[in-house]
């Protein structure tokens, strides 16, 4: 899940076009055999788009004699509307999905709403295909077969976590923050401990880590702790890279109780909020620069490369205002959830399939259309300064940052995005070009191609889930002592069948891989 996923769940409310009567049909706009295909995904309003897609629409007539209708809807009623359209049978060609926020693209390919695009990738959208790593199509396959396009983006698709921490100040109290690389996790927090009470002794107004009531860093980063989740992330059940045959309640290890002993103390030292177990939103203090550390997820690597702009400033912030470094403590691996992260899927019900088809590779490997909707239109919607550095024009064509749901950004180039243009923009393509050989080597997770069906244990996830949202907001920013908090924690999600989920979770895995 990389980078822009992050800016999810905005306001209710659907946007860019009505939602019937978008099906496949003919569009008699001087051929009548041109195509027109619809396209959903989660989008905000967008400026200006009808002359945008006009522009675009006239690129794909002549390529492949169709036209896209681009639909968007809110990022808050996205998965609602696109579950019901499916279940409704709606009419609708292609799709973003993916298997997180509800969207439910497991589910969705299990019950033959996507088409299967094992023989039809190679074959209408054939640099498509070539392109994306083999553990990625892993992803998106189900029983062998593969039912939707992954979105492969510039910034590369394996994971490796750490930290990014203020670099001035981290400079200002002598802080060697470079020995954290390659360091367990529970060992570079001890070993920020000092840091950031020097930090907060010099700059009392600031705050030391990152806490909030919606995000864990234990039980929403289990690659900071060398697991992976089965099934959500959030749900009991992970297995240890270091055992992958075994499923285990990841919030009876002695990580978690680690963890939550340091949360504790930096609670009592003030390195963290008070109220961090249930502000909701944490962007204000990002903006405003308070933060000391944080951790990140990506390819944060100050150490390997230096010049990475994304690890050169801290989040939501300017190199200006937070300038920061970025090193990894973790192993680099392509999660099993990487494919279904960000793809694309068609409606098994579309009339035009093949072409729907040839829509995804156009959209993948015809840069100028591609910048085109993801961007604008140079000197109208987004401008170069003398300096080279770009920006976007208020008020003018502004596509959300969403061009990862549209399709890949990925190209062997690097021309599929906007990069400044002077030596940050090349030193930050240098950076993604190491990313994606990276991909190449990196580890593929045990787990790939394993697709848990929760239904058995429904009743008893619904209850823990209840337990988890109640509790590990509370523990994770230290507001409560772990020392008598997490006994209670783990007898009430006994009580509530914490372990039948775990055995559900062993039986199928087990049942998969006899069975590869």
């Amino acid at each position: 899940m990389k980078k822009r996923w992050l800016a999810l769940l905005l306001a209710a409310a659907m946007v860019g076009g009505t939602l019937t009567g978008c099906g496949s049909s003919k569009e008699s706009k001087g051929k009548d055999d041109t195509v027109e295909l619809s396209f959903y995904m989660m989008n905000s309003p967008v400026q200006d788009q009808d002359r945008i897609m006009e522009k675009a629409n006239e690129i794909i007539e002549e390529k492949i004699g169709a036209h896209m209708k681009l639909v968007n809807v809110d990022s808050a009623t996205y998965a609602e509307k696109m579950n019901l359209m499916i279940n409704s049978g709606d009419p609708w060609d292609l799709c973003f999905t993916a298997s997180w926020g509800g969207i439910n693209f497991y589910e969705n390919a299990q019950k033959g709403a996507y088409a299967d695009l094992t023989e039809l990738l190679p074959k209408y959208a054939p640099e498509t295909y070539k392109r994306i790593p083999e553990g990625l199509w892993d992803g998106v396959k189900i029983d062998d077969k593969i039912y939707a396009s992954v979105n492969y983006q510039q910034w590369g698709a394996a994971s490796r976590s750490g930290f990014r921490l203020r670099k001035d100040i981290a400079d200002e109290v002598g802080f060697d923050w470079a020995s954290l690389k390659g360091m367990p996790t529970l060992d570079a927090l001890k070993e920020m401990d000092d840091f950031i009470g020097k930090a907060l002794e010099l700059h009392p107004e600031m705050i030391g880590w990152e806490t909030s009531a919606i995000k864990s860093f234990y039980a929403n980063e289990p690659l900071s702790w060398d697991m992976e989740e089965v099934g959500d992330i959030l749900t009991p059940g992970w297995i240890r890279y270091t055992d992958p045959d075994t499923v285990i309640n990841q919030f009876e290890t002695e990580e978690f109780k680690a963890y939550c002993e340091i949360m504790r103390d930096w609670y009592n030292k003030g390195y963290v909020r008070k109220d961090g177990a249930t502000v909701q939103d944490t962007s204000p203090d990002r903006k405003a620069a308070k933060f000391i550390a944080e951790s990140t997820t990506g390819w944060p690597d100050s150490v390997d490369f230096e010049g990475n702009a994304d690890m050169e400033r801290m989040s939501m912030c300017t190199k200006e205002t937070a300038p920061a470094v970025g090193v990894s403590n973790t192993r680099t691996v392509i999660k099993a959830g990487a494919g279904p992260n960000a793809a694309v899927a068609v409606n098994a019900q579309s009339e035009n399939i093949e072409k729907a088809v040839e829509l995804i590779e156009l959209l993948n490997t015809d840069d100028e259309l591609f910048m085109l909707i993801t961007q604008g239109e140079e000197g109208v919607d987004h401008t170069y300064a003398d300096d080279g550095t770009y920006s976007f024009v208020d008020g003018k064509y502004n596509f959300n940052y969403n061009e990862w749901q549209l399709g890949q950004s990925y190209s062997p180039d690097f021309t599929r995005a906007l990069y400044d243009r002077n030596e940050a923009g090349d030193k930050q393509k240098e950076s993604q070009t190491m990313v994606y050989e990276a991909d190449k080597t990196a580890e593929v997770s045990p787990l790939t191609g394993f697709v848990f069906d929760a239904t058995p244990v429904k009743t008893q996830i619904a209850n823990c889930s209840s337990i988890i949202d109640e509790m590990v907001p509370a523990l994770s920013s230290g507001s409560v002592d772990p020392e008598t908090t997490i006994p209670e924690f783990i007898d009430r999600l006994k009580t509530a069948g914490v372990d039948d989920i775990i055995k559900e979770k062993q039986t199928q895995l087990d049942e998969w891989k006899a069975a590869k």
